[in-house]
């Protein structure tokens, strides 16, 4: 629930629309006819993959509420049994190359054939993630504090701008990126 204090930390409308647009920007719509194409109506699926502080337990509450695959009702167990996952089968903030019919997630991923599902991936911009990611690191690390954050630069190699190398736990791998803008940039360009 909103009360008025939160309100009042809300942007307004007008904020919102000069940062991103009047509408929401889709990207990926040719993939829908061939997936429909390929996967039969009782066997598909769709969920959230995103990385950590994007949004993706939101969306799954908003496509677990608003949409239905009702063929998919029999085959799959979920909440409403209407094809909504709670996330991708390999794992929801995973990337794809590393992961996809490599990993099965522990958490709604045994038993899904993972050609299957039509991942959502969610995009929050850069600047608001890396806030975001000062606030809740979940597993990623790297040389920040209060005071230096999101700490792109190793502020304490004052000399010289070294980027601040930035390590993540995935369920199969640890990976090594140069900064969390690297991560970001290297996590979605996985998707193209």
């Amino acid at each position: 629930e909103i009360d008025e204090e939160l309100a009042k930390q809300l942007p307004t409308w007008d904020n919102v629309v000069s940062l991103y647009g009047e509408t929401p920007i889709i990207r990926g719509l040719e993939t829908c006819e061939p997936y429909r194409h390929t996967v039969a109506t009782k066997d598909r699926m769709t969920g959230p993959a995103g990385m950590f502080n994007t949004g993706t337990n939101l969306l799954f509450e908003l496509l677990k509420e608003n949409c239905a695959i009702p063929e998919a009702r029999a085959m799959h167990r979920e909440p409403r049994r209407n094809g909504m996952r709670w996330q991708v089968p390999w794992g929801k903030h995973n990337p794809p190359t590393t992961h996809r019919n490599r990993n099965v997630a522990k958490a709604w991923g045994k038993g899904i054939r993972q050609s299957d599902f039509f991942p959502v991936v969610l995009i929050k911009d850069p600047y608001s993630w890396m806030g975001s990611q000062c606030r809740h690191k979940y597993t990623t690390f790297w040389g920040h504090d209060d005071k230096h954050c999101p700490n792109l630069i190793r502020w304490r190699i004052p000399t010289e701008d070294v980027p601040s190398e930035v390590r993540v736990k995935y369920a199969l791998e640890m990976k090594l990126y140069e900064s969390l803008l690297d991560m970001w940039n290297k996590w979605y360009q996985e998707w193209h």
